[in-house]
């Protein structure tokens, strides 16, 4: 079984699973694939070079210890990517990167701010001319925005330049639409009446996590995990500075229903809990 740099890590656990613990063992931010519930987000979109890049860890290494489990190992990365810090890349760019119009839009000062920057990104993308690049600059890989625009048929590349500095290139090809200016995952809001009464529904069965602070992806990560361990019968109550405009589709996906309950501009209430069957 042939593997490369650009292998998703959902192809070579598919092939054997032995690898789950081959991975996980080379360093402590991997040891999140032992967990079914985020193996399932993570497997799927994440690549063996996004793996030794999470994890710190060298590339070969990573190749190396798939090796005894019946993978061949072949890195050419290297040879294909020989921009600066370059990271993952996914699609065709029509033409020399360098060479592509490009237009330019820096979020950084957002997210110091905690302020979303979604809507912001999304406009630019569907204002975005065909033949043009979009530059996102973030200080961390935008791997939710990256799935998002991939699945509509986006081209993607991104290249590390320091950091707390990541350049993410955003291109279509000629027959995909622009998108919308946000993901239609974003549910309606409810009121604080109905949100409270519902809360008060579950009297003490209910776990509270507060993620305001944290760093994204982590908000999401840490959600995941206390839903993993959440017990039937309870709730998940999460304080959130921004609305998790792509936590919802996860949340969907392993069926369970949510409410969302805005209380001002950096307070975000969510009660989480599993569908009645």
């Amino acid at each position: 079984m042939i593997i490369y740099p650009d292998t998703k890590i959902a192809y070579v656990i598919k092939q054997n699973k032995q690898s789950i613990e081959a991975i996980a063992a080379l360093a402590k931010p991997l040891e999140k694939l032992r967990n079914p519930l985020l193996r399932k987000m993570l497997a799927g979109r994440t690549t063996l070079a996004d793996a030794a890049r999470m994890g710190g860890c060298d590339l070969d290494a990573l190749g190396a210890a798939l090796k005894p489990l019946g993978f061949e190992w072949v890195n050419e990365l290297e040879k294909q990517q020989k921009g600066k810090g370059a990271l993952t890349a996914s699609g065709a760019f029509q033409g020399s990167l360098d060479e592509l119009p490009q237009t330019v839009l820096d979020v950084r000062s957002d997210l110091a701010s905690g302020q979303d920057p979604l809507k912001k990104i999304m406009a630019a993308v569907s204002a975005l001319p065909q033949g043009h690049v979009l530059r996102l600059i973030n200080s961390f890989e935008p791997t939710p925005l990256i799935s998002l625009l991939a699945a509509k048929g986006y081209a993607h590349l991104v290249k590390r330049e320091g950091p707390d500095e990541v350049h993410a290139f955003f291109t279509k090809p000629s027959d995909v639409p622009a998108p919308d200016g946000e993901p239609s995952e974003v549910p309606e809001l409810t009121e604080t009446i109905l949100f409270e009464a519902k809360l008060k529904a579950f009297g003490v069965q209910v776990t509270e996590v507060d993620v305001r602070g944290m760093e994204m992806p982590q908000p999401m990560v840490t959600i995941l995990e206390a839903l993993q361990a959440l017990p039937d019968q309870r709730a998940l109550l999460v304080t959130h500075q921004r609305i998790p405009v792509f936590l919802f589709a996860e949340l969907k996906e392993r069926s369970f229903a949510f409410l969302v309950n805005k209380r001002g501009d950096t307070d975000v209430r969510l009660l989480i809990f599993r569908k009645e069957k």
